[in-house]
């Protein structure tokens, strides 16, 4: 009877890689060119390549082998592709937080020029309307010191012309 198990102690001690390693380990030896009946050693059980139960085994194996190494390479190649992803994603965040920053920032001195020309405005009409306050109240003060003194003129004036 012919031993048909190829790596069954590969795939019990380690990962889902591990077959796909293996069937490589297998593949790396080859038989003479008219070698019948060799037998590949892997682990404790030769597989025989005498009949052709054996040798379609093997390819059986093989085809299992890189079908698993396809699916890993596309597995990894997706993972890769969702990293790139996520990279993406936290650098277009950071832009937009710089950018919203940058908006608030430009905003507030936006509100702080505003604020400070309408302060401006307020003290040159302040300064204006103080400064009509001064020429009324010198007029007006002006006024009233030249009517005190003719008021003294003229009581003086009274005053000598009764004596």
């Amino acid at each position: 009877p012919a031993l048909a198990q190829v790596g069954v102690r590969a795939r019990s001690r380690a990962g889902p890689g591990a077959d796909a390693m293996a069937a490589a380990a297998a593949l790396s030896v080859s038989a003479p060119a008219g070698a019948v009946g060799a037998a590949f050693e892997m682990g404790p059980k030769p597989v025989l390549l005498n009949n052709p139960a054996g040798w379609s085994n093997v390819s059986r194996f093989t085809a299992l082998a890189l079908a698993k190494l396809a699916n890993l390479e596309r597995k990894v190649e997706r993972s890769s592709a969702a990293a790139l992803g996520r990279a993406l994603r936290r650098v277009e965040q950071r832009h937009l937080r710089e950018a919203f920053t940058t908006l608030h920032r430009h905003s507030s001195l936006d509100t702080f020029i505003h604020a400070r020309g309408q302060a401006e405005d307020m003290l040159q009409k302040l300064h204006c309307l103080v400064h009509s306050f001064d020429v009324e109240v010198d007029n007006l003060v002006e006024n009233i010191v030249q009517s005190t003194l003719e008021e003294d003129d003229t009581a003086s004036t009274y005053g000598r012309a009764a004596a």
